[in-house]
């Protein structure tokens, strides 16, 4: 008998797969700029991994060649992870696919925003190669993505550094309707801050529009324009050029463990409701008890994302000569993103996986009874009531533990993305500037010591920190 029972509860027993303990030396290396070191990593478990996977190490190896600088070779994977994810088309979230056992056995499809943040990074990387045209083709598909989600989505999820630039971008290729469209969506976003009215103000300058000038002009004073000795000068000298700062700022927001399943009153007591309803059903309410008591030391299977730079995830200040241009402004928050979609649906993932989840523990249960019968039938004591209480308590308890131990937090998640990205322009006298990002206390990963600010072209400057 204690052969049996030992079988019992190894009957269907799972491993857990932690995706922080996957990527750690890939991680590691790349927040410790030995990219040399996170290229090998990150492709070794690219190769390694199932289908199911793919996606994911495809996002964080675009990052890894971005924030390196290579911008070509970024763009090839991450072109790779948009075919992969163009063909998704699907929300984790809304669909309800994953959260229920320690394999992942679903296809980690990521969620709308970070399919559209695939084709920010593209465009950017064209930009950061001084193609324009190629990065507004793509801006063109991501703003098609973002009126899509604007009817099924939360405005959360909108990009508004995405907006911002293919506005900038749009000015310079003189499609100014473009600019003024995206500069709308975003006044409906956020609101007419000062900046935003600046660039308003810009963008009447250059279309020749005397009406709108004379509406955004408490906007001019905002615009930092400097001659080649860093002077103020007028904004409207068609002698100066764009100097745009993207700046990548802090680590994002990670999944992690909510904690034991007992603990989450409202989780614990749905999901004992839904076992006892169906044990009932299949006649198999003696081994409710343990079943029961076994998953008290169950994990969460719903994560939890939680901040973990809120330091480097502040603006910084920027220096050109020595002079100090201030802050940048925070666009897009994908920290905040993630924790505002995933916790505020938190119960609305209990209830997708709720019944999956009893189904599961019901099925585990009624197959241990079934052997539990077994063990009776060929025991000395099969007319005791109490040895055969016994023996379906402790069949519910084995299969409680069983698969207890299989239910475990999805905890994948894209961990080398910044929690925030800024955006600051300025107009600098085309010459050779000497370029510092304020420090303190963070690492600037990839940020220029000079900028080459030619005349009539635009300068996008790529700026990474965080803290360690």
């Amino acid at each position: 008998m204690k052969k049996s029972f030992l079988f019992l509860s190894l009957l269907i027993l799972g491993c857990a797969t932690d995706y922080n303990k996957i990527i750690q030396a890939t991680e590691s290396a790349y927040y410790g700029q030995n990219y040399d070191s996170a290229i090998p990593k990150i492709r070794e478990l690219y190769e390694g991994s199932s289908n199911k996977d793919k996606l994911l190490f495809l996002m964080e190896a675009g990052m890894i060649f971005h924030t390196k600088g290579d911008y070509v070779t970024s763009n090839k994977v991450f072109k790779e992870a948009e075919d992969i994810a163009d063909n998704i088309k699907v929300s984790m979230t809304r669909s309800g696919l994953s959260f229920i056992l320690s394999d992942n056995e679903s296809n980690y499809t990521g969620e709308d925003f970070e399919r559209v943040m695939i084709k920010f990074y593209i465009a950017n990387n064209y930009l950061l190669q001084g193609d324009t045209n190629n990065a507004k083709i793509y801006f063109r598909r991501l703003d098609f993505e973002l009126k899509e989600m604007r009817f099924l989505a939360a405005e959360y999820r909108q990009n508004n550094a995405a907006r911002l630039i293919d506005a900038y971008v749009s000015e310079k290729l003189g499609r100014y309707n473009d600019a003024r469209v995206q500069y709308k969506n975003m006044e409906q976003l956020i609101g007419k801050s000062q900046n935003l009215i600046a660039d308003r103000y810009m963008l009447a300058v250059r279309e020749g529009d005397s009406s709108d000038q004379s509406r955004y002009s408490a906007g001019r004073s905002s615009l930092q324009a400097y001659n080649s000795s860093m002077q103020r000068v007028s904004p409207e000298n068609e002698k100066l050029s764009e100097v745009i700062i993207i700046h990548e700022a802090g680590k994002s927001a990670i999944k992690m463990s909510r904690g034991r399943l007992i603990e989450d009153e409202y989780f614990s007591a749905a999901l004992r409701g839904a076992v006892e309803a169906g044990l009932r059903a299949k006649g198999a309410g003696a081994s409710l008890a343990g079943a029961i008591a076994a998953l008290s030391v169950a994990e969460n299977p719903i994560p939890v994302y939680k901040e973990r730079d809120p330091k480097g995830s502040l603006p910084k200040r920027y220096y050109i000569n020595g002079v100090d241009v201030g802050y940048s402004d925070i666009m897009n928050n994908y920290s905040e993103t993630a924790l505002n979609n995933f916790n505020e649906n938190y119960k609305a993932l209990i209830t997708k996986n709720l019944t999956s989840l009893a189904v599961k523990v019901v099925a585990a249960v009624i197959a241990s009874e079934a052997m539990a019968r077994a063990i009776e039938s060929g025991g000395k004591n099969r007319n005791n009531d109490l040895v055969s209480g016994l023996i379906r308590v402790a069949a519910g308890a084995a299969a409680g533990l069983a698969v207890s131990q299989t239910i475990a937090p999805d905890l994948r998640c894209w961990r080398t993305i910044p929690s925030n990205f800024q955006v600051k322009r300025i107009f600098l006298a085309p010459g050779e500037y000497d370029f510092k990002v304020e420090s303190a206390g963070s690492v600037v990963a990839n940020a220029p010591k000079k900028l080459l600010v030619e005349a009539g072209k635009p300068l996008f400057v790529s700026v990474r920190s965080y803290t360690n």
